[in-house]
């Protein structure tokens, strides 16, 4: 691992266990095993780490829904598994001091999340429609999205989630209910 995926990784396991502000540069540099000016040499400030780090993310992301999407599994096949992934993989995106950091300090960061997801979740829609025609055949594929997509935005989200008092992953796990009973 080189140094610049040192002190992403460093930063996404201090946010798991701190948040986006708990940690300083300090503790950063100190858990990716480098100084802080090594640390300064790959990135300007803790915002940028940040955001290397999210775009990491994105992109392993997009990667297995396309893998996911290879294998042409049943749609509820394909949200159990891509929503594992996400509560596996990006504990340091939806633990609740993150998502209170997002909301609070990063909201540009969170924007460009909250477009990733939607772009990602177009495209699986897309080839969900495509590839098991059969279900919800009456409805139109647009007007599918935009109602998914509006459910996702409006219950997976950081002001829902922690002013329910609720978990990422128990807000995930019941929207993901709801969303593969359309597809039974």
């Amino acid at each position: 691992m080189d140094i610049r995926e040192r002190i992403v990784k460093a930063c996404r396991d201090l946010a798991t266990e701190q948040g986006l502000q708990g940690f300083t540069m300090d503790e950063l540099a100190q858990r990716a095993g480098v100084s802080k000016r090594t640390v300064y040499r790959y990135f300007d400030s803790k915002e940028s780490i940040i955001e290397a780090s999210l775009e990491q993310f994105m992109s392993e992301a997009a990667t297995r829904a396309e893998d996911l999407l290879a294998q042409n599994k049943l749609p509820a096949v394909f949200i159990q598994n891509g929503l594992n992934y996400l509560s596996s993989q990006g504990q340091f995106i939806i633990n609740p001091s993150t998502l209170s950091d997002l909301r609070l300090y990063y909201p540009q960061l969170w924007d460009k999340i909250d477009d990733f997801r939607i772009k990602q979740l177009r495209k699986v829609l897309d080839q969900i429609m495509t590839t098991h025609p059969t279900y919800l055949q009456n409805i139109d594929p647009s007007i599918l999205s935009t109602v998914i997509v509006a459910a996702i935005q409006n219950v997976l989200n950081p002001t829902f989630i922690l002013e329910n008092n609720l978990t990422f992953e128990e807000t995930a796990r019941q929207l993901s209910l709801i969303l593969t009973a359309l597809f039974q």
